[in-house]
């Protein structure tokens, strides 16, 4: 018996990519998942946009009627615009990037935070490998990504108080909807290496087995997520 059998499971971002393949994981390990996009074409989705936090609140409202409970939350949707000259970066793209990636991780966390300390639960956000370094050819996103990382980490602590864990899981590159058309392959020939969403899920479980809270897992492709250890800070 998997260790999500009978558990309430909450999925952002779960119409394509890295959401689609977790949402699918963890029904197959037994939970029953609430799967949330922004799209509203999709069979079976719960539309939610992340970044308006009144919706985070009608959201949990029903799931507290339906369910009473929260088991899991994996707080994954996140976008890009691929925009590396901060001079053509438009304050509505990098607001919309910073709406979506960064307060819809935190509205998120908020929100759910109440179901999920009655019982004990387990957040995961869905970080990237560009939290943890420059990544010059898209500014916003890899703002946002530190940003999230950054609260993994500080909330911690505090969490850890009230029965909840929370890592944030930091892939390398995915083949998802942000690579479009021959991307993959042009990478590939690149040299950079790509998973596939199911190998991302496949981390996902592995870091929801553990004990661990406050870590930053990195993933690659081929291997095991490991945490990443970050410099100490000078003066500490």
């Amino acid at each position: 018996m998997s260790e999500l059998t009978g558990k309430i499971a909450l999925v952002t971002g779960a119409a394509s990519g890295i959401g689609a393949a977790c949402a699918e994981r963890y029904a197959r390990e037994g939970a029953t998942v609430i799967a949330t996009d922004i799209a509203d074409d999709v069979e079976g989705m719960v539309v939610l946009d992340v970044s308006d936090s009144s919706a985070w609140a009608d959201l949990i409202k029903a799931i507290t009627v339906e369910h009473g409970r929260l088991d899991l939350v994996h707080l994954n949707a996140g976008i890009r615009v691929g925009i590396s000259d901060v001079g053509l970066l438009s304050d509505d793209d990098y607001l919309r990037v910073i709406a979506v990636n960064q307060h819809g991780v935190l509205y998120g966390l908020r929100a759910t935070l109440p179901l999920l300390e009655k019982q004990g639960g387990s957040v995961l956000v869905t970080a990237s490998r560009a939290s943890l370094g420059p990544l010059a050819n898209d500014l916003p996103y890899v703002m946002s990504k530190h940003a999230v990382t950054g609260l993994v980490r500080s909330v911690a602590a505090d969490l850890d108080t009230r029965g909840v864990s929370i890592n944030a899981l930091c892939p390398a590159t995915v083949d998802t909807g942000f690579i479009a058309g021959a991307g993959r392959t042009q990478l590939e020939a690149a040299g950079i290496a790509v998973m596939d969403a199911d190998e991302v899920a496949d981390g996902a479980m592995q870091i929801l087995s553990g004990a661990t809270t406050g870590q930053c897992f990195v993933q690659l492709p081929g291997a095991r997520p490991e945490v990443f250890e970050f410099a100490p800070v000078p003066g500490r």
